[in-house]
């Protein structure tokens, strides 16, 4: 009994790092089919193929389960591509949203937030989720502005905000296709406007 408790004590809290990866993968994937409240640990465990004391040992709530499941995908695809210029660089990370936003399981997690967005501990999730990575804009505007690309003030979270809600409809509402050329006008759209060339700003 003895040899037992020692044993559990000694035991990492993580038997390397391909079971987190499986876990936070078969957690997005029952998230997607379930639902937050309908997520079970046990469920995940099995798709996993571990015990539920191993998730259990290094996630001890749903709610930090699903928020480090959901920072997994959000770390790829928000990282910051530092291509030299700020075109390639918001290109490229609207790449990544269309190809994950192209696949099932995350039509699955959108719809999640559409229709439990409401509940505490997912907003907490989404608040966590935003102050880890509201840093990410500020790097690609601030890079873009050091270059002299763009004007000193601009607002890097509204910028990006309005990529995302584009991405967002045309993804999961229209359900249209998401080609390269779309997504070349629309951040030519974001980044040089509407307004023909010298006409003053307000003017009308």
């Amino acid at each position: 009994m003895v040899q037992a408790k020692r044993k559990a004590k000694s035991e990492p809290l993580v038997r390397g790092e391909a079971v987190v990866r499986g876990v936070l993968a078969a957690t997005l994937r029952e998230v997607a089919r379930a639902g937050y409240h309908g997520l079970r640990i046990e469920d995940v465990a099995a798709l996993a193929g571990v015990n539920k004391t191993t998730v259990y040992r290094r996630w001890p709530t749903k709610q930090e389960l699903v928020r480090d499941a959901l920072l997994s995908i959000a770390s790829d695809t928000f990282a910051v591509a530092d291509s030299g210029s700020l075109r390639e660089d918001l290109l490229a990370i609207a790449r990544r949203i269309a190809a994950r936003g192209a696949q099932a399981e995350y039509q699955g997690l959108f719809r999640l937030f559409v229709v439990e967005g409401d509940d505490p501990e997912l907003a907490a999730i989404v608040r966590s989720l935003r102050a880890n990575f509201e840093a990410v804009p500020r790097a690609v505007l601030a890079a873009a502005e050091k270059r002299g690309e763009i004007a000193p003030g601009v607002d890097a979270n509204l910028l990006f905000d309005v990529l995302g809600a584009a991405l967002n409809r045309r993804l999961f509402f229209d359900r249209a296709p998401v080609e390269d050329a779309w997504l070349q006008r629309l951040v030519d759209l974001l980044l040089h406007g509407a307004l023909a060339r010298g006409r003053a700003r307000g003017a009308g």
